[in-house]
């Protein structure tokens, strides 16, 4: 019999499983008479991992291609260069944004 791990190939996956700093939680409520738990999660954007994993999918890309030679796997690889180059290009103005920000913080603190 096969499982569904083998049909999936769960074990090759770029995808990385959420972990404690992908998330924080907050309890907001308690039902006293059900004991129901609330919960407030808010999820935080990692740059490096999705960068890590944009660029995962493209060197699987070039692969196929190389391997297909197909010209609707070309035009998906272009594609997803241009969508890697242009996160690039975002997470490096975040970051300067960001430290711009920190900066005038600090500054305006003192």
């Amino acid at each position: 019999m096969v499982s569904l791990k083998d049909i999936y190939n769960i074990k090759e996956s770029t995808f990385i499983r959420l972990n404690e700093q992908d998330f924080t939680t907050k309890q907001t409520n308690v039902d006293p008479e059900t004991g129901r738990i609330s919960w407030d999660v808010d999820y935080k954007t990692d740059f490096d991992r999705t960068y890590k994993e944009i660029d995962e999918a493209v060197k699987r890309l070039q692969d196929l291609v190389a391997q297909e030679k197909d010209p609707e796997a070309r035009e998906l690889l272009i594609m997803a260069k241009n969508l890697r180059n242009k996160f690039s290009r975002y997470k490096r103005r975040k970051s300067w944004v960001n430290h711009l920000i920190y900066t005038i913080g600090k500054l305006n603190k003192d």
